[in-house]
């Protein structure tokens, strides 16, 4: 069988891609080839921006695939205009959506795939249910076949399940706070409810989608079993470090949002709501569902990962000091810059500092100043 990854470098493609060469089957990736290095040697690597379709047609020419798998497309122009690309190219086009697509209101419960969309708290949201829209009202009018399917929180190797994350490969930074006794917040007591699957356990249901049938022209809900609130999932990894979860502070979302606006549309779309789904039609659509891996298993592989690869990017510090910030405006304790892994530079201890002291409205302004000061540079 011959995939094609739209992306591959993420932390569930990652997953899915390993497991698709377990299964034998032949596998490329479509990607701008910034972060590759890791991608194994037997997958073949087709280097473009998918933005860019004269260059996607110079690297994939008349190739033509089984399966084509699109992590990409976050707006309906991406989608059409991949799809349209792509749409005699293939027999099955995975879009991957997201289980944000829904609604999120206090009757609708445990979410079915035909439950109310989409949340309109959340752009995210938003974007995603039009994509799902458009695509299927056009693909049918092809003779390629569409799958839908939504994710929600799913978390593996460099990545931890917290509702509220720093920059992907530096989640090391969340552990680096517990371990160092620095407070982590949770929104409301940490009450809301949410569905969270491991990666490995997600790519193994996954793949046998591929040219299944059943999901032809369908969406599907590929989610586990496994439901936390979310102060059990931090609980859990204070557990696992063995530190005092004393160190846990509860904030109203509310709070949270007006300190750290840059939260406010996924705390209040999203992270502050319960997020239950049904997952039926998937285990009637493959034949070996699967969830063996277990919160507390899951996050040990992560911290084994970090510590195994010298803690990936190492401390996102505009995080740490967004959190500081947080934390001193609510509570009254104040921290300060740490060097957790005895590697910082003075570039580092800047970015805190500005990150802590400055307002969100400041940053932004110093992020235009500094985006401007860069283009008249490149113009000279």
């Amino acid at each position: 069988m011959k995939i094609l990854i739209i992306g591959g470098t993420g932390v569930l493609s990652t997953d899915i891609l390993k497991r698709s060469l377990e299964c034998g089957y032949n596998i490329s990736v479509l990607n701008r080839g910034s972060h590759n290095s890791l991608i194994p040697k037997e997958v073949v690597i087709y280097k473009a921006n998918i933005r860019n379709i004269d260059e996607v047609q110079a690297q994939i020419g008349n190739q033509k695939f089984d399966v084509i798998i699109d992590f990409l497309s976050f707006k309906v122009k991406d989608l059409e205009n991949t799809f349209e690309f792509f749409k005699d190219k293939c027999t099955q086009y995975i879009f991957i959506s997201s289980a944000c697509a829904f609604r999120r209101n206090a009757e609708d419960g445990i979410l079915v795939e035909n439950s109310p969309k989409p949340n309109k708290n959340l752009p995210y949201s938003i974007d995603k249910y039009e994509c799902e829209n458009w695509l299927i009202h056009h693909a049918p009018k092809t003779n390629c076949k569409y799958t839908i399917v939504r994710p929600y929180i799913t978390y593996g190797d460099t990545r931890i399940p917290f509702g509220i994350a720093p920059l992907a490969r530096f989640h090391w930074t969340i552990v680096a706070r517990i371990l160092h006794d620095k407070p982590m917040f949770l929104w409301d007591n940490g009450i809301a409810k949410c569905t969270l699957t491991h990666t490995e356990d997600f790519a193994y249901n996954f793949v046998q989608l591929f040219l299944n049938e059943k999901v032809f022209n369908e969406d599907i809900n590929l989610v586990g079993n496994q439901v936390y609130s979310w102060r059990e999932m931090l609980e859990t990894l204070y557990d696992l470090l063995n530190k005092d979860k004393k160190n846990i502070i509860s904030i109203p979302t509310k709070q949270i949002s007006n300190i750290l606006p840059c939260y406010k549309e996924f705390l209040i779309g999203d992270r502050a709501l319960d997020a239950v789904f049904d997952n039926s039609k998937l285990k009637k659509s493959i034949p070996d569902f699967r969830q063996s891996i277990s919160l507390k298993d899951g996050l040990n592989k992560t911290l084994e990962y970090y510590r195994k690869n010298n803690y990936l990017d190492g401390i996102d510090y505009k995080y740490d000091a967004r959190i500081d910030k947080l934390i001193a405006t609510t509570n009254g304790i104040k921290y300060g810059f740490i060097d957790y892994l005895n590697t910082h530079s003075t570039k580092e201890r800047i970015i805190y500092n500005v990150y802590k002291n400055l307002s969100e409205r400041q940053l932004d302004k110093l992020r235009l100043l500094y985006n401007n000061i860069n283009k008249i540079i490149k113009l000279k």
